[in-house]
């Protein structure tokens, strides 16, 4: 089955009930990464066994690329129970104690099982509850573990609802539950993990340690001799999950450089993000975020309310439509539907509508490319091209890009057995498809993450010549290119023999890539 590229910029949608009996509309409609929420794990993982398998299953049938990606809590911080499971009213200027423990509150007193939380705070320090909508401040310490707060903002408040302190740095160490369905991504093989509320560089250092750790241990179990250091295993290394940091608290901002140094890629999670600081300052962030990850050549995702009108509605709000457009416009790799597509009523009229308005923003921007305005893709292509030195494949990489666009190719061919030259390749933002072909399964799904690049999935010979062998007739069936179509083909330096970086501009069906083929 044939896939035309309408669209550079990937998608993820967030699976849940709406749309776990939809998986084959979902793709079909532009799902190209699948999210699971691991916030709902309670130690029973053969409801994610299944949505993974069928997930795959999927995959496989429709031949299209699809990774997964599961979402970690991480130190999500919550209030218990409240007298007769019913809501308080918290009225402004009134007090109200909170304490550590499980005893059911009222509205005069509640408790969380947080003790870091209660014990971190001093007096003038801000306590948000239920995603910001309430707001209180601390005025008084009872005791170590008792704080009393005035309500600065009012309202109903219900049971279990979630705690933001934004003034304190809370310690983020990998709860027993994190460590459980980290463990579970790597058992299962998933593509990327996203590690929540990240606040610092060793947030992620501990993560990938742990999924190391566990890879490690099934080496010993399968009866290897010296499992103890994973990078000994290039096999297992390659499979274990990458890592996304989520950047949600006002701590991570202080700590981006050496964090976005740590983790694979990035999610602007807009949501706690707009609890924790300031509302208006999330625009601005988002726009430096992007900025930086697309400096540093990593994925990096918008996410969070992007639609989040349709959650209950078959259209979405004209603010939500420019939303979208403006993180394509500011150059993320992918957008994100949460609620719309896990628990809305439209699900895939959801991702339908977000690939409309991607589409649209893309014709935008490559009209303003080819005007030679100064756009803002105009504007990455200088940003990330304005370090003095790069590396071998960096320069490569921004070679192909340069050469497609000066000899006007119609797409950029890379043989890429782990997707990095093909990454790299995007970060230059090429305004056409990168056709990327891999012999790996586990690159395959990854780069279906990454915006413009369309996986293939294809032996490869070792040479670049015995790779070449049936490209044309591989990129002729996808449906995106003609018989005499020009390109840019390139392979970067890989682990297999013989191998080594090359660029040249050729034709589809071209004689030099038959004479290539032949030899």
């Amino acid at each position: 089955m044939s896939h035309k590229p309408g669209r550079l910029t990937k998608l993820v949608a967030t699976l849940g009930p709406a749309s776990e009996v939809r998986l084959d509309e979902m793709i079909l409609a532009g799902v190209n990464v699948f999210r699971l929420n691991f916030s709902h794990s309670r130690g029973d993982f053969a409801p994610y066994v299944a949505v993974i398998t069928k997930i795959r299953e999927a995959a496989t049938r429709l031949n299209k690329p699809v990774a997964i990606l599961g979402d970690l809590q991480g130190p999500k911080f919550r209030i218990g129970e409240l007298e007769d499971h019913k809501a308080v009213d918290l009225v402004k200027g009134k007090r109200i104690q909170m304490s550590v423990g499980a005893t059911v509150g009222n509205s005069q007193h509640i408790y969380t099982k947080n003790a870091a939380v209660v014990n971190g705070l001093s007096v003038g320090h801000k306590v948000l509850l239920d995603d910001g909508f309430l707001e209180l401040k601390v005025v008084e310490r009872v005791s170590p573990d008792s704080i009393v707060c005035e309500v600065v903002v009012g309202g109903k408040l219900g049971e279990k609802k979630g705690i933001n302190v934004p003034d304190i740095l809370v310690s983020s160490k990998l709860s027993e539950k994190d460590k459980e369905d980290a463990t579970f991504a790597v058992s299962q093989e998933l593509d990327y993990i996203a590690a929540s509320f990240v606040q610092t560089a060793d947030d992620i250092l501990e993560l990938r340690e742990w999924i190391t750790s566990h890879a490690s241990k099934e080496l010993k179990e399968k009866g290897d001799a010296n499992p103890s250091n994973i990078s000994n295993h290039p096999q297992w290394r390659a499979k274990l999950p990458l890592i996304i940091a989520k950047i949600e608290k006002p701590q991570a901002i202080d700590h981006i450089h050496s964090i976005l140094e740590a983790t694979d890629g990035i999610m602007v999670a807009r949501g706690d993000l707009g609890v924790e600081m300031s509302l208006e300052r999330v625009p601005a962030i988002q726009k430096m975020l992007i900025e930086l990850c697309n400096q540093a050549q990593k994925p990096v995702i918008t996410a969070t309310q992007m639609l989040q009108t349709m959650i209950d509605n078959p259209v979405p709000t004209r603010a939500e439509v420019s939303d979208v457009a403006n993180a394509v416009f500011d150059g993320s790799d992918a957008v994100m539907l949460s609620a719309e597509s896990a628990v809305g009523q439209y699900p895939v009229q959801a991702v339908q509508t977000m690939v409309r308005i991607i589409e649209e923003a893309e014709k935008d921007l490559g009209q303003a490319i080819h005007r030679q305005q100064n756009s803002l893709f105009l504007e990455l292509r200088r940003v990330v091209s304005k370090e003095e030195k790069l590396s071998p494949s960096q320069t490569l990489a921004q070679l192909a890009v340069t050469a497609a666009r000066k000899t006007d190719c119609k797409a950029i061919i890379v043989i890429s057995y782990t997707g990095l030259m093909a990454c790299r390749i995007s970060k230059f933002k090429p305004d056409i498809p990168i056709i990327a072909f891999t012999a790996d399964p586990v690159s395959y799904r990854r780069m279906a993450l990454i915006a413009s690049v369309f996986p293939v999935l294809k032996k490869l010979g070792p040479s670049f010549d015995e790779a070449m062998q049936g490209i044309d007739e591989s990129v002729l069936q996808l449906g995106f290119l003609a018989a005499g179509d020009p390109v840019v083909m390139c392979a970067g330096v890989t682990d297999v023999a013989h191998f080594s970086s090359l660029l040249k501009i050729t034709h589809i069906g071209g004689a030099d890539n038959k004479k290539a083929a032949q030899q």
